[in-house]
């Protein structure tokens, strides 16, 4: 394990990007109520200057050093990322098992979202049969109410489409490092 600045003008090199290497993984860490960056500790940092990332050799190392922080320190969300760095989504996003639920692409954000999309497209007709057969179309509101329902349902289900593709892929990237992807 190794921490290292994010950007060192007095290290060369003097990205990080330049100082991991092939096999290596690297977390960041964030507080997850703020979204700001924070060191491993939780700790915000001072200046940007003072941005730090953690540098591992290997994915089991960087899972048990992460899990063991955030069950310390629930507030805390790390993402380990590749030698690529921020290229892709993250490999593993920890949390406290506590603020699961707070993550994109969660389970029960999609079964919401699927439900949600649901209804709407359930709805939408009902609004263009009242405009169009109880008022003769006179009424038109209902129908852009309708449009709206369909167009946010078509929102809904594609977002849910995009949060499944980008997990497989998160899967498919951890089957390749020999990672379990049942996280």
């Amino acid at each position: 394990m190794q921490i290292v600045r994010v950007f060192d003008p007095s290290r060369q090199p003097p990205n990080w990007t330049d100082v991991i290497r092939p096999g290596q993984f690297v977390a960041f860490s964030k507080n997850i109520d703020s979204g700001a960056p924070c060191d491993a500790t939780g700790a915000p940092f001072e200046s940007p200057d003072s941005l730090t990332c953690v540098i591992f050799d290997s994915l089991a190392e960087a899972d048990a050093f992460c899990s063991e922080r955030v069950q310390r320190q629930p507030a805390l969300r790390f993402d380990v990322f590749d030698s690529a760095g921020r290229a892709q989504f993250p490999l593993l996003t920890i949390v406290h098992p506590s603020r699961v639920a707070t993550l994109d692409g969660n389970p029960r954000s999609a079964r919401i979202n699927k439900w949600g999309a649901i209804v709407l497209v359930v709805a939408a007709p009902i609004l263009f049969w009242v405009d169009w057969w109880k008022y003769d179309g006179l009424l038109i509101l209902p129908t852009i109410l309708g449009i709206n329902m369909l167009i946010i349902a078509a929102r809904l289900i594609q977002l849910n489409g995009a949060h499944a593709s980008a997990e497989r892929a998160r899967r498919e990237r951890l089957e390749k490092w020999g990672h379990s992807p049942l996280r």
